[in-house]
């Protein structure tokens, strides 16, 4: 009897935090909002950087473990997502074309469940804002905000 109050005790007054594991290794990201998948574009930036879009059919990333943090690559290129300081209706997202590292935090990124299960916020660790898609342009973006379906996004082993 005092092991089951203990046990009543302990569950109900103490919080339990259940946390969707983060798919890592060879996935696809798909938008919850537009119902599409995480993309490269087929338009480049300049010599160093790829615009980030979305598609129909489904494209191949890498999420590997960085400490807390993710990284996210482009499986067919090895080219890492992250996000830049530059801005026009949310800060430009890109794929990196240049094979040296980026180490300030802009290609490394948070990613936390949202409140619907299966689908994650995508943040980024320098600049704090979330990967964004809305239909008016076929370009991702990123925005301070992470509360509505056009942030939410499906992580999926390939």
């Amino acid at each position: 009897m005092k092991n089951s109050l203990l046990m009543f005790l302990v569950c109900g007054l103490v919080p339990v935090t259940f946390t969707a594991s983060v798919q890592t290794g060879c996935v696809t990201i798909k938008n919850r909002h537009e119902g599409r998948f995480l993309a490269k574009s087929i338009s480049t930036h300049d010599r160093d950087r790829r615009h980030v879009s979305f598609s129909k059919d489904p494209q191949s990333w890498i999420i590997s473990a960085e400490g807390a943090n993710f990284r996210i690559k482009h499986k067919g290129l090895d080219e890492e997502l992250f996000e830049s300081q530059q801005r026009y209706n949310g800060n430009y997202v890109f794929l990196w074309m240049k094979k040296s590292l980026i180490n300030d935090g802009g290609a490394s990124w948070k990613i936390t469940e949202s409140k619907f299960p299966g689908y994650f916020y995508i943040r980024n660790v320098k600049f704090n804002h979330c990967l964004y898609t809305k239909g008016a342009t076929d370009w991702v973006t990123a925005y301070e905000a992470c509360d509505t379906v056009n942030y939410e996004w499906r992580i999926v082993k390939c």
